[in-house]
Parts: C-alpha cells; sequence; structure tokens
C-alpha cells in the first residue's frame, strides 16, 4: 500500500480541531492556524477542517491563503466523519491540531512513501494513538471501525529525531518539536519555546549571549499588542539614524547607548515575526537598512572626532571602516551565491570567529566601553582596525573554501 504517484499530490489534508487544544493560542495563533500556515507553505492546496460549532472557523480566512478549505463538523463522532472522508481520495494528511508541530515533521510525512505516524518519543509510540501521519484511505476505514491501535501497528513511525536537526535559519541543529497542548499553561510555555528556538546558534558574543534574554521578553510583550514585526523594523530604524545623529553632533557617550538599544530591538523583529508568522518584504530586505544605518554611524564618528581632534586621521579610518563593512558584506553574498552556506558555516574556525568577528554588535560594545572612559578616537581606530581584519580573513576564507571544497577530506575530521 502506497502513497506516491497518487495524483493529486500532496494529498488532502485532514485538520481536527474538535481536541481540547486545537483553539489555544500559541505565538499569539491558534495552534490550527498554526497548521494551516505550515500545510500551505508546503503546497498542500485542499484542506478539510473537522470542527463543532464552538469555534469560528471563519477566523482562519487570513492563514488559508490559496488553500481549499472545507469546514465539517462532526456531529455523529469522529468515526462516521472519518468514513465519509476516505471517499474522497487514496492517501491523506491527517494532523491533530491541538499539537505544536515543526514543519519538518509534515514535510517528512509528505515525502513518506508508505502510511507513516509521527509520535513524539518512542514511549509515545507504544500508546499508538495517532496524533499526525500520511494515511491511506484503508486506515481511515479502519480507525473508524476498529480504533487508532489497528491503524498504528500497521504504519511506519517517525519521530522528531529521525529528523536531520540542522536548520539552516538558525545556522545549527535543533531536534523538531512535536507537542501536545491542551492547557492555558502549556501554550504560554509552547510560546516561549518558540521563541528562545529562534535565536540563531552561531552570532557574535553579545548577539548569542547578552542580548537574547532581553529580545524574548520584548518579542513576548509584543505578541498580543498591533505592533507588527515591520513596525518593529521601522522604529529600529528611526532610532538608529537618531544614533548617526548624536554621533555627528558629538554626544558619543548617550550614541553608544542608544546603540545598544538598537542591537537589541534589531533581533526582535525577526523573532516576532518567525513567531506571529507574519513575513514581508520589508523584512527581507531588512540587512540593506542595517547597512544604511551602521555605516552611517562610522562615517558621523569619523566627521565628529575629526573636527574635535582637529585631524583627518578620523575621516580616513571611517573610510576604511565602511570599505571593510562593505566588502565584507560582498564576502557573505558571494558565499551563499556559491557555496549555499554562509562564511559562518565553513567551519569550525568559522563558527568560532563569528563570536569576536568585526560586526555591529562588536563595534557597539566596544562603543559602550571606550567612549564613557574618554577614549574616543583609541575605540574608534581599535574598530576600523577589527572592521578590516575581519574583511581580510573572511575574504582569505572565501578563497580558501573555494579551493578546499572539491579536495577529499580526512574523514571524521573537520578541516581548517
Amino acid at each position: 500500500m502506497s502513497c506516491k504517484g497518487v495524483a493529486p499530490f500532496p494529498p488532502l489534508a485532514i485538520l481536527n480541531t474538535c481536541t481540547p487544544g486545537a483553539w489555544k493560542e500559541v505565538g499569539g495563533i491558534p495552534l490550527v492556524a498554526r497548521s494551516l500556515f505550515h500545510l500551505r507553505a508546503l503546497g498542500v492546496t485542499r484542506v478539510i477542517l473537522l470542527w463543532d460549532a464552538g469555534h469560528p472557523v471563519a477566523s482562519l480566512d487570513k492563514w488559508r491563503g490559496g488553500i481549499q478549505l472545507e469546514a465539517r463538523e462532526v456531529t455523529d463522532g469522529l468515526a462516521a466523519a472519518l468514513r465519509s472522508i476516505a471517499a474522497l481520495g487514496d492517501c491523506f494528511l491527517y494532523v491533530d491540531a491541538s499539537h505544536l508541530i515543526d514543519p519538518r515533521l509534515f514535510q517528512a510525512l509528505l515525502s513518506a512513501s508508505r502510511p507513516t505516524l509521527c509520535h513524539k518519543d518512542a514511549a509515545d509510540r507504544e500508546e499508538r494513538t495517532i496524533r499526525a501521519g500520511l494515511l491511506h484511505k484503508e486506515d481511515l476505514v479502519l480507525w473508524a471501525n476498529r480504533g487508532a491501535s489497528v491503524v498504528a501497528d500497521r504504519a511506519a513511525s517517525l519521530l522528531p529525531g529521525d529528523i536531520d536537526p540542522f536548520r539552516p535559519d538558525v545556522r545549527g541543529p535543533q531536534t523538531p518539536c512535536f507537542l501536545e497542548i491542551r492547557t492555558e499553561n502549556e501554550a504560554l510555555q509552547a510560546t516561549h519555546l518558540i521563541i528562545r528556538q529562534q535565536q540563531k546558534q552561531v552570532m557574535d558574543f553579545p548577539a548569542r549571549y547578552i542580548h537574547p534574554p532581553f529580545e524574548n521578553a520584548l518579542t513576548f510583550s509584543l505578541l498580543k499588542t498591533p505592533v507588527s514585526p515591520n513596525g518593529v523594523t521601522l522604529m529600529v530604524a528611526v532610532l538608529a539614524f537618531l544614533v548617526t545623529w548624536l554621533f555627528w553632533y558629538g554626544h558619543f557617550v548617550a550614541g553608544a547607548v542608544l546603540a545598544l538599544v538598537v542591537s537589541i530591538l534589531d533581533g526582535v523583529d525577526g523573532k516576532l515575526a518567525r513567531t506571529k508568522l507574519q513575513f514581508s518584504r520589508l523584512g527581507e530586505h531588512e540587512d540593506v537598512i542595517d547597512y544604511f544605518y551602521e555605516n552611517s554611524w562610522y562615517l558621523a564618528l569619523g566627521v565628529s572626532l575629526s573636527s574635535l581632534t582637529v585631524s583627518h586621521f578620523p575621516l580616513f579610518c571611517a573610510a576604511a571602516l565602511v570599505i571593510a563593512d562593505t566588502a565584507d558584506n560582498i564576502f557573505y553574498t558571494l558565499a551563499g551565491k556559491w557555496y549555499g552556506k554562509s562564511i559562518d558555516l565553513f567551519s569550525r574556525f568559522d563558527r568560532s570567529f563569528r563570536c569576536v568577528a568585526g560586526r555591529r554588535n562588536i563595534y557597539a560594545t566596544l562603543f559602550l566601553v571606550g567612549f564613557p572612559l574618554g577614549y574616543l578616537s583609541q575605540t574608534f581606530v581599535a574598530a576600523t582596525f577589527w572592521a578590516v581584519a575581519t574583511a581580510t580573513i573572511h575574504g582569505f576564507r572565501l578563497r580558501w573554501y573555494g579551493r578546499a571544497r572539491n579536495r577529499k577530506p580526512v574523514e571524521g575530521k573537520e578541516s581548517f
């Protein structure tokens, strides 16, 4: 019994929203809406929603996109609903919507070649409960007539640990989450989990170890407000150019403090977008905004310090810092275009170097330490030196990777 080769494919999906936690909000969104969003992103075009009269199906319209959504009120029990659906096709993706399910698990189920059930862990597999799975129409009939355990005995098993844990978007391994949500407290804990899971694992030291508690708390506080990720992005841009104004007019300490605030807020919009599943073109091009305001800081510092010291050297440093930062951005872009990965993921060395590599957060930390101590020019020179050194190292690493990627590595070792 196979589920491949069936047209159309991906198969029809069944979302059971009659279970206790299906309509509880996780990350500001009902769980059923989260599943609907991920299924749409994976190419599912038709969904049957099993529901009871106590929940507003119309509230899902903003999440359905191009999905053909059919709501069926369950009045005669789940068994009768399953029997009626079995006549509509050969294969079905069944989802108990009271679960927080990593989209990688959905993708694995849609790629399965035979009926497969996804379980939370090995103990859950022994209980033979149907939470999510790719099922054949025969399985639906068996489930309706003889119970879930019969279907579980026939189907293959998928556990979260069976999936490749590496997530490119967080630059590191992360086991897919698969949680059942029944209470408000469980929904709250799941929301905190989602926010934490947005944290990138290969970042500079401040972004990896200092900023997250503040970013996570701010993200959580904004979930039930009308503030959108785009609103946060625009606010960050306004504050960032206020930093430029402060540096330009010689308010170095105030500018350094506000630069730290900007660095923290800059991580909030992305986490808010991924938690609330609100994405936009502005968010996709946020790096461009970052580039312009960051380099405006360096130019403003160069002009202000040049006037203060009556020397052109700070202007030279500002130009060198901007050129180095631009070159570094180009190297990262080329790495993604040529090799499909960030320079930071080339090797263990590159992951470690990212922790201290010259970037805005590192420079902002230097400013916050050096400017209040009165070491204005010295701090700016140090930032410039490290920017040039970082761009040089990344340029070398990009060239090295291009030469080394075709060499056969020593088995079991990661090359420099």
